[in-house]
């Protein structure tokens, strides 16, 4: 199953910043909130593969910050989302409100089972943002990398994944496959 919509009636995003928080994982998107799943193990164990990269990269390349979903960032008026990961230009303050303002530097998206909202309706408004780099992950198939105008510009690698837009950052991704 991927994502839902709630209910019948679209939202402000007012409406949705006034809701209590809830355990499970939701977005708003052009005023629809969509709630997804829990993840799977396997997904829960890629994501923390590559948060471990990530985060040693980040600490050798200060000031950027690593954070994961789920978190709110706002990547426009009506659009909420929640990556698995992302890396941060700026390390913020521990008491950030949500939604975070802040464009990430990198999105990173381990596939769910609604691979076409996590390939393109994500793409799609994080390009609208103007993010720079985006990575789709299929743990069985490697990394789509997506970069340039629109993230429309996309690789897909399976060995090792060098960044496109953060300096240095290289991942080796043989140990992010399930059963390494």
């Amino acid at each position: 199953m991927g994502m839902v919509a709630v209910g019948s009636q679209f939202v402000t995003e007012e409406e949705y910043l006034s809701w209590p928080p809830g355990h499970e994982r939701r977005e708003l998107l052009d005023g629809e909130v969509l709630v997804s799943p829990s993840c799977s193990f396997q997904h829960q164990q890629v994501v923390r593969r590559l948060a471990l990269r990530l985060q040693a990269w980040c600490e050798t390349h200060p000031p950027h910050q690593l954070a994961f979903a789920p978190l709110d960032i706002r990547f426009g008026p009506g659009r909420i989302l929640q990556p698995d990961l992302v890396v941060l230009p700026h390390t913020l303050p521990d008491h950030t409100p949500t939604p975070i303002t802040l464009l990430p530097a990198l999105c990173v998206e381990v596939l769910s089972a609604d691979v076409r909202y996590d390939r393109h309706t994500k793409r799609l408004v994080y390009a609208e943002a103007g993010l720079a780099e985006y990575w789709v992950v299929d743990p069985m198939a490697g990394v789509e990398v997506f970069t340039g105008q629109g993230l429309r510009a996309r690789r897909l690698v399976t060995d090792r994944l060098v960044s496109a837009t953060l300096p240095e950052l290289e991942i080796d991704l043989a140990g992010l496959r399930p059963g390494t």
